[in-house]
């Protein structure tokens, strides 16, 4: 049953990178190239995605596998393959969004670093606190790479704007902490259906 489960992730990634190659076969001829380099960088990221699934924290966690795949779907192959980022406010869409992702990341983290240990003993602020701070150095850190993939390539995805960066930042950063709020709940003891179920996954698929 575990190498079922493990073989629809792997298919996914496969699907997913027939659709890249279709893409870039497109893009070639009706683009001029224009696009290869950013398919490139998408293909090269779900690859990571499931070596992180396979190697990382995160697992055999597929709640969160499969969370990452439609947000990087959403983010760089709706986004930068096929210019979402032209309809108004999509990137602070996505920003909010990846405030909620990164802080269930982060989540899951806490749940590593303190596997053996009894989480009854564990002050029930100190997992909101690990996400509200995970939470806002990754959105910082991804900052710090969009500004070096600009610098580096001349891309444009901080529109050259401080301003663009520091409410990108902000974005991130309220939602994680809005996330945190219902993990601080679950570990005061209130039963919370998704947090029950990412912390079942990790459970079962760790043994």
């Amino acid at each position: 049953m575990k190498n079922k489960n493990i073989n629809k992730e792997f298919i996914v990634i496969a699907i997913f990178t027939l659709v890249l190659v279709i893409t870039s076969i497109y893009d070639f001829f009706a683009r001029d190239g224009e696009k290869l380099f950013r398919i490139g960088l998408t293909f090269i990221t779900i690859v990571l995605t499931y070596l992180l699934y396979k190697k990382s924290f995160l697992k055999g966690s597929k709640i969160i596998y499969y969370i990452n795949i439609v947000f990087i779907i959403l983010s760089m192959y709706l986004a930068s393959v096929w210019n979402f980022y032209s309809i108004p406010n999509y990137d602070k869409f996505l920003h909010l969004l990846s405030g909620a992702v990164i802080a269930i990341i982060g989540y899951v983290f806490f749940l590593y670093l303190t596997i053996g240990s009894s989480r009854k003993e564990i002050n029930s602020l100190m997992p909101m606190i690990f996400v509200i701070l995970f939470a806002t150095a990754v959105a910082g850190a991804w900052e710090i790479w969009e500004f070096t993939t600009d610098s580096l390539f001349g891309l444009t995805a901080q529109n050259n704007s401080l301003t663009d960066t520091m409410w990108d930042i902000i974005c991130g950063t309220v939602v994680g902490i809005i996330t945190s709020i219902p993990i601080y709940l679950h570990s005061k003891g209130k039963k919370i259906k998704i947090i029950d179920m990412i912390i079942e996954d990790i459970e079962r698929n760790k043994k």
